[in-house]
């Protein structure tokens, strides 16, 4: 069985907490809806069902909701390490997030070298959001990654199917690595 490292990461309050205990099934910690900022990461372990992933019908997942504040950036590196996948969660109803995407992905994805597939962009509506899923003004790079809008209160289970697609994408990006590994040491 496979076991993937998957980085929660992005600006401060864009709810990548309220995601992560939804696609863990782990009990909510805010509940009345209070902020509480995550301080440092908080890895939440289970297992799911990527879908499209062959042969694998069962992964586990490490999932690392990783605090936005930038006061834990001396941090980031431990947490890139061996890492399977990005997450990057924002708030689309922020102005100022689309720009601070931009940096998430020079810092955790550009570094590490990851592929497009091993990457999935989430524009999170809080509660009580007016906005429309619509075309966001992203840059280039950021424009031709997987982009799911996760509104938790109206289509959770889309959300969880995306997550559950994005996963499969990953387990398939290992598998080829993992034969590649393998074939390099046999030749």
């Amino acid at each position: 069985m496979f076991k993937a490292k998957i980085l929660f990461i992005g600006p401060t309050e864009s709810g990548k907490t309220v995601v992560a205990n939804f696609l863990s099934d782990t009990a909510p910690e805010n509940v009345g809806g209070e902020y509480r900022p995550t301080q440092g990461v908080r890895i939440l372990e289970f297992e799911s069902q990527p879908e499209g992933s062959g042969d694998y019908a069962k992964c586990e997942v490490e999932l690392w909701d990783c605090s936005g504040d930038f006061k834990f950036e001396s941090c980031w590196p431990a947490l890139m390490k061996e890492s399977s996948g990005v997450v990057i969660i924002f708030n689309p109803d922020v102005p100022s997030h689309l720009k601070e995407i931009e940096t998430w992905h020079s810092m955790f994805i550009s570094s590490q070298g990851l592929q497009d597939n091993q990457c999935l962009l989430v524009a999170h509506h809080k509660p009580g959001s007016e906005v429309e899923d619509g075309r966001l003004p992203l840059a280039s790079h950021l424009a031709r990654l997987p982009l799911i809008y996760c509104n938790l209160e109206e289509e959770p289970e889309e959300v969880g199917r995306a997550f559950r697609k994005y996963l499969g994408n990953v387990i398939n990006t290992m598998s080829e690595s993992r034969e590649q590994e393998e074939m390099s040491i046999i030749t």
